[in-house]
């Protein structure tokens, strides 16, 4: 059974109070098809009168429910291992900053590198930042 990856570190407490007093923990699946990668969300089972959790976003569908903790992959912290600038463009509208193709390129060739890596941005520096996951013992 493969495990259900949690990215959010200290989530643990959290999901373990779910499963013990609010009936588990609602996986709720990404049904936005302009973002396929976008994830699912965790929410407690039932709300605190005991009905079921309403639903988060407009972008989510009811998934399973988890009732064991270890069926999860807690992250501790996030590690930084690679850092480096990006160039940007306008976007379509003006109103947004863009990564040229260039840099996107260079995002995704960093992120094949490290398995299970994120990216997230340095705007001060305007850097992309590679981080990969440090799980919980």
């Amino acid at each position: 059974m493969e495990q259900i990856f949690v990215g959010a570190p200290g989530a643990r407490a959290s999901f373990e109070d779910w499963i013990a007093e609010r009936g588990g923990v609602q996986i709720w699946k990404n049904i936005n098809l302009s973002n396929p990668g976008g994830g699912g969300i965790f929410t407690p089972a039932l709300d605190q009168d005991g009905t079921p959790f309403q639903k988060p976003a407009w972008n989510v569908e009811r998934a399973e429910v988890i009732t064991d903790i270890a069926r999860f992959k807690f992250v501790d912290a996030w590690r930084e291992v690679k850092r480096f600038h990006v160039a940007v463009r306008p976007g379509s509208q003006g109103l947004s900053l863009k990564c040229t193709t260039g840099s996107t390129n260079r995002i995704m060739a960093a992120l094949a590198k490290y398995p299970g890596s994120r990216y997230r941005f340095d705007y001060m520096m305007q850097e992309a930042v590679i981080e990969v996951p440090e799980y919980e013992a």
